[in-house]
């Protein structure tokens, strides 16, 4: 029996109240992505390893606290500072390390204004091990929300 996979895009924007030279960096530091890339306010990151450059790796586990249920390995494949950010990966079950999607994701940085239109592109194949594209629209939307306060907050210091 063969699973079913199913591809989709996920396409998201969001205007930050700062320049693509800060939102970037805010992607670019491993520090400051610990502080805003978990979606939902009940999950942590339980492990976090980034090395920005191209054909850099990166790797990360997260969810609940004290139950990390996903992991996930990428690999950077075009970054055009302050502009874009494109990588590659698999997010697996962290209990069997099976795979349940793969994906590519392009960051686009652009100035508007005084600020940056951020555009987020995620193209991945889900395959029918649990993880669906809704699960993943939603989990882009917390991610991006929480980047956009940390943004907003660093603003109002």
């Amino acid at each position: 029996m063969t699973d079913q996979i199913t591809p989709d895009t996920i396409k998201s924007e969001r205007f930050l109240a700062a320049p693509p030279e800060r939102v970037f960096q805010a992607w670019a530091d491993r520090e400051q992505r610990l502080e805003w890339d978990v979606p939902g306010n009940d999950w942590v990151i339980a492990e976090f390893q980034q090395d920005f450059r191209e054909d850099g790796i990166e790797t990360s586990r997260f969810g609940p606290e004290g139950d990390p249920v996903a992991e996930s390995f990428g690999r950077f494949l075009n970054i055009d500072p302050p502009h874009r950010i494109v990588s590659a990966g698999v997010m697996r079950s962290a209990s069997t390390g099976e795979a349940t999607s793969a994906t590519m994701m392009t960051l686009h940085l652009e100035a508007e204004g005084d600020g940056t239109r951020l555009t987020l592109i995620d193209q991945s194949v889900f395959l029918g091990k649990g993880e669906t594209a809704d699960m993943r629209r939603h989990g882009w939307e917390e991610i991006l929300d929480k980047l956009t306060r940390y943004i907003e907050q660093e603003g109002d210091e």
